[in-house]
């Protein structure tokens, strides 16, 4: 599976970066942090920024809980993840951050969401990200994903995750995307089921157009938002764009969170203090079409930015959008994680 090859490339991209004595080891989503940004702190500092890529959250977390971690100084993580692990001193709180004045730029929202452990970095929605070249019209709905025109056989992605895989089933149905009702995660099953011959990929959709020789066959695929600048620049056109469905969807968070047994705590408070730089913050945005969770930096942003709902929602929209339960609880992922884990398994035995 490519879950585990590329968990192993993760452990051999620590072993190289780890040797470096000015180095931070930063476990992140591919195309997460601009390379401007990432060039002018090494300039600034000299402290070279060694990126980790992982394209799903069990990866990420199969590295955070694996003897590799001791070589990891920071990672991005969602909030739930952010505050359930750190209430076991996984990371270093913000209570012991130093010569960081820059995280009262922190929206107020997002920072009581990343809790006592983590600072935020950005925001943004779950929604649909297709090719305009090849799905005409454009979507509108969950039920363009769920229930495809025959032309779609073959050509959707969706992704590995406990609640997002199931969220676009849960919302057409009126019902809480993170609930604990059996009955209707068993019912979700069933009718995810009837999807399985429709799709092309559960990989990340980012990281199936930079890996995989069926790139052109993606079309449409459940994404996050920033994801379709990614995309472009990847497929070298300016085809895909980003959809929050009229049903409404799910606001995301991303923290930057620092590791207790890092050895180079200093560093990484000085690193995530320079990204919440509002200039930083905001030139980074711009360039990644990410939302900024940086409250003194939304005024640098572009209008053009700005004005994009899909990035920022306002109104109506914005009531059409729920945050993630930071309590859900364990037997509910576990259970989730069966569903989605059995709904790879039927796909690749196709």
């Amino acid at each position: 599976m490519q879950h585990t090859g590329f968990a192993l490339c993760l452990l051999l991209a620590l072993g190289t970066g780890a040797s470096h004595a000015q180095t931070l080891n930063l476990l992140t989503w591919e195309a997460y942090f601009s390379d401007e940004a990432i060039a002018q702190w090494e300039a600034q500092s000299g402290v070279h920024i060694n990126q980790i890529f992982f394209d799903k959250d069990e990866v990420r977390n199969t590295i955070l809980f694996s003897s590799e971690s001791t070589r990891i100084d920071l990672v991005v993580l969602d909030p739930t993840t952010a505050s359930v692990i750190g209430e076991r001193d996984f990371f270093v709180p913000l209570s012991q951050y130093r010569n960081t004045p820059n995280l009262v730029n922190a929206d107020p929202v997002w920072a009581q969401r990343c809790g006592n452990f983590s600072v935020p970095y950005m925001w943004g929605s779950l929604g649909l990200v297709y090719r305009r070249d090849k799905v005409i019209p454009a979507p509108h709905s969950w039920n363009d994903l769920m229930h495809p025109k025959p032309a779609m056989q073959g050509h959707i992605g969706l992704v590995e995750n406990y609640v997002d895989t199931l969220a676009p089933a849960m919302i057409l149905r009126n019902a809480p995307v993170t609930t604990d009702d059996e009955l209707i995660l068993r019912e979700v099953f069933e009718q995810m089921q009837t999807l399985i011959p429709w799709v092309l990929t559960f990989d990340y959709a980012i990281s199936f157009l930079s890996n995989s020789p069926d790139a052109d066959q993606l079309y449409l695929a459940l994404a996050y938002s920033g994801d379709q600048k990614q995309l472009n620049a990847l497929s070298g056109t300016d085809n895909w764009a980003y959809v929050i469905p009229d049903e409404g969807s799910m606001l995301w968070g991303e923290c930057l969170a620092i590791l207790a047994q890092s050895s180079n705590k200093s560093l990484a408070m000085d690193f995530i203090n320079f990204m919440n730089i509002p200039e930083v913050a905001a030139r980074n945005s711009e360039i990644l079409g990410i939302t900024t969770a940086n409250k003194a930096a939304l005024p640098l942003l572009s209008e053009e930015l700005r004005a994009d709902p899909n990035l920022f929602p306002q109104g109506e929209y914005l009531h059409r959008l729920q945050h993630y339960d930071l309590n859900i609880s364990i037997k509910n992922i576990m259970l989730r994680d069966r569903i989605t884990s059995t709904l790879v398994e039927l796909h690749d035995s196709q």
